[in-house]
Formats: C-alpha cells, structure tokens, sequence
C-alpha cells in the first residue's frame, strides 16, 4: 500500500520514535544531573543507552517488509548486528572506573564498531560508480570537472584533514592512554565511512532522504568518536563534559541510521 504524500511518515514509526526520544532525553538529563551533581554508583544512564541502541536494531527489523530494497536492508542489519555488543561494552567501560582505556574490553568493542563502519562503507558506496571512469552518475558538468582532483576528492580530502588536525592534537595523550593504534585506524574507518555517505548523497545512490539521514548519521557518528577519545584520554572537566555529548551525537547516528534503509513510500500491511 502506497503511504499518501501529505500524510508523511507513517504512525507506528512516530511512536516508535517517540519512545526512543524519550529515552533519548531521560539518559541526557540523567548525565548531567550526574555532573553537577557529582553522584556515584548511577547506572541508569549506562543501562539505557545501549537499551536505545537495541531499539534501533529492532526498528531496522521492523522496517524489513518496507525496506527499500533486500540487499540494502541485510547490510544494515549486520552492521547493527555488530553495533549493539558494541554499545554494551562501551557503557560496561564507561560505568566501570577500573577498566582501562586499552583493555581487551575496549579493544573488541572498537573492533567491532569498525566491523560496523566497513558494512556501512559497502552499503553506501553500493559499488563505489563515481570511482568508475564510466559512471553515469554525474551531470555533463560535473563531467567535463571530474578529471581535476579537488573536485572530485574534495569531501573526502576535508573529512580526512579534519580527522588527522583532531588526532594531532590530541596525540599526546593517545599515546598516554595506549591507543596509538587503534587511534589511527578508527581515523581511517570513519572518516572513510564518512566520506562515502555524503558521495552516497552527491552522486544520488538513494533516495533523497534516505541519503540525507544515512550522510547525517555518519557525521554524527564521527562527531561520536571524536568527542568520545577527548572522554577517553581523561583530562579532566573537558572530558567530562565531552563523555555527556557522546550520546548527543551517537544517539543521533543510530536513529538516523535505523531509518535511513526505510523506503518512505510504503507502509506495513
């Protein structure tokens, strides 16, 4: 059944995403309260941010009869797949003070989300055409422009300077805090996934806003991560204030993310 223009998104979804919102909202404002001030032994907020990640995961589930197409919907699938235990390992870290930043914990949790990241890397570059000499998914101007290689390198050229700026400045304490490592290729995972979402909109490989929420998510997802390592290296009040963002913006990924493989022309039976 085709969902009527003017009647827009339909209203299961709505109070679907009014129930996340909701969450969303009560962990915030459980994180600041928690700031200001200065409990201990709260755990509210770290059981319900992987909470909001699982209704994610169920959503894209629920979105399965009017996903835009099978393939598009697997790939998100899998990569929530991986992005919920990311997400439980995470808040285990952040609601445990004696789990280091470098311990196997983290480490399987970021190996995951980059797990995550590569799915999503295949799913928005749905064969990567605009690489290909005989696309046709530019305008003739943008044709005769393609051969020069700011024009067309010059999304994934700034999200890649911004990410290695970020990671200058705070390589000091990456290397304090042991993730010389891993710092690095999450830089190179996510600013890659990044860089493809926002070419996903550019060349129009989705639906308008399909590409707009997925580019969206993406951002906020490296957004996510950059807020998150100022949390990790642990320099006080600013990592502080930082780690009550990190959800601001991941929370805006996951949502966005969720409904960006639905196809906004249908609705459930």
């Amino acid at each position: 059944m085709t969902l009527d223009k003017k009647k827009g998104i339909s209203v299961d979804i709505v109070i679907i995403l009014t129930i996340m919102l909701l969450l969303f909202f009560s962990f915030f404002i459980v994180d600041w309260v928690i700031y200001f001030k200065e409990l201990e032994n709260v755990y509210y907020a770290g059981i319900a941010k992987p909470t909001l990640t699982f209704l994610c995961f169920l959503l894209v589930i629920y979105i399965k009869p009017i996903a835009l197409d099978k393939k598009d919907w697997f790939l998100l699938f899998f990569a929530f797949l991986c992005m919920v235990p990311t997400d439980i390992l995470m808040s285990i870290y952040g609601l445990s003070p004696n789990i280091a930043a470098d311990s196997p914990l983290f480490m399987i949790g970021g190996i995951l989300s980059i797990v995550a990241h590569g799915i999503f890397a295949i799913r928005h570059g749905k064969g990567f055409p605009y690489w290909k000499k005989s696309h046709e998914f530019v305008t003739l101007e943008q044709k005769s422009s393609a051969k020069k290689f700011i024009d067309k390198f010059w999304i994934g050229l700034s999200i890649f300077g911004t990410g290695i700026i970020i990671v200058i400045i705070l390589w000091t304490d990456i290397v304090r805090i042991g993730h010389t490592i891993i710092a690095p290729i999450y830089l190179a995972f996510f600013c890659m996934s990044t860089w493809i979402s926002w070419e996903a909109v550019r060349y129009k490989l989705y639906p308008k806003k399909n590409g707009i929420l997925l580019a969206i998510g993406m951002t906020a997802w490296f957004l996510t991560e950059v807020v998150g390592e100022i949390y990790n290296i642990g320099i006080g009040n600013p990592s502080e204030i930082a780690f009550r963002f990190v959800w601001v913006f991941y929370s805006t990924t996951i949502i966005c993310l969720s409904l960006s493989g639905l196809d906004w022309t249908k609705k459930r039976q």
